[in-house]
């Protein structure tokens, strides 16, 4: 099963694509399922709110964190199969605790006001391209859980 093409152009579609996959269901084109991905996702927009818990290579962030950045928020893809700093990994089932923790989390984000914390892989970004890198990382992640609705 091929994943899907998404494209978020704000979190209103991010919000109604969870809720569309936690009540009709979906089947997994990937790895994870609805609530790794929720908790995925969580976890690195709390980080751009609170700060990371993690560290990079300062050498990775100084020579490819820009061009990786630039890449991304052009193409408004990320590559699929990199690796993921965050341990430990999300657990699999707890659907419904993952989407209302994801769903606090995006509330808080959309009213955030002023600065935001360094991505750790980045550097400084603004808070419009913050919210772009979560968009464009939610499209990633819910595009390997194929609706059943939808096949």
């Amino acid at each position: 099963m091929q994943p899907r093409v998404l494209d978020f152009k704000d979190f209103d579609e991010v919000l109604a694509e969870v809720d569309r996959l936690h009540r009709g269901g979906y089947e997994k084109a990937g790895r994870w399922d609805l609530a790794q991905v929720c908790d995925h996702l969580t976890y690195f927009m709390k980080a751009s709110l609170e700060g990371a818990t993690f560290r990079v290579p300062w050498l990775l962030k100084v020579l490819f964190g820009r061009w990786m950045l630039r890449r991304i928020l052009r193409t408004r893809r990320i590559r699929a199969g990199g690796p993921t700093p965050q341990k430990p990994l999300p657990e699999p089932g707890g659907d419904e605790a993952a989407v209302d923790k994801f769903k606090q989390t995006v509330e808080r984000l959309r009213s955030h006001e002023g600065e935001m914390q360094p991505s750790p892989f980045f550097g400084h970004l603004t808070p419009a391209e913050w919210r772009e890198l979560h968009l464009i990382h939610a499209a990633h992640h819910f595009g390997y859980l194929i609706p059943k609705s939808a096949g």
